[in-house]
């Protein structure tokens, strides 16, 4: 504890090579820490050097009450689920995007007839459950616990096909087209 109220002294004091001992010393292991969540080797790197960054930049205000390793642990954690957090929204767009794909019959909206026609086939390919649920759900804008009672089903059954839905459709429409969807 004492030596870790030293390193953020000396931190605080703006003393580089302190601050490059302990980026050093942590980086790679944090890296590996970010990746179990985010699955994603560059991105856990920027995770992890954003919070190198930010301990730098804000070292004055920053308390630590364990050790500065307890820190940044638990700020690359913190920052990596703040991500994708970030990724299921960004998901939902594209989620929103190929809704209105499928809802629109307006050429001038969009010219791509081939995607059209390929999110069509990827839905019919699903299986019929799963169809149903994913059509009441993102068509018909039923809740999960709407579906879930129509169809006799938990609502951890729905949230499962539909996850499952999406994945498939994902799978089907990158092996049919060039068109990625990253939901």
């Amino acid at each position: 504890m004492l030596n870790d109220k030293l390193i953020l002294k000396e931190i605080r004091k703006g003393n580089s090579s302190v601050f490059e001992s302990v980026f050093h010393e942590q980086y790679d292991s944090l890296v590996k820490f970010a990746n179990h969540f985010l699955l994603d080797y560059k991105a856990a790197e920027d995770v992890v050097q954003g919070t190198f960054i930010y301990l730098w930049e804000n070292s004055s205000s920053i308390q630590i009450k364990s050790s500065v390793k307890a820190y940044l642990y638990q700020s690359v954690k913190n920052s990596s689920l703040n991500q994708l957090r970030a990724l299921k929204i960004k998901d939902k767009y594209e989620l929103q995007y190929l809704e209105a794909i499928l809802e629109t019959a307006d050429d001038k909206w969009i010219d791509d007839e081939e995607l059209i026609e390929s999110i069509k086939q990827a839905l019919l390919k699903l299986p019929k459950q799963m169809y149903l649920i994913f059509c009441k759900k993102y068509f018909e804008e039923q809740s999960i616990k709407e579906i879930a009672n129509e169809m006799s089903l938990s609502e951890n059954t729905i949230k499962v096909q539909l996850h499952k839905g999406r994945n498939s459709i994902r799978q089907i429409l990158e092996m049919a087209t060039s068109f990625i969807f990253l939901f």
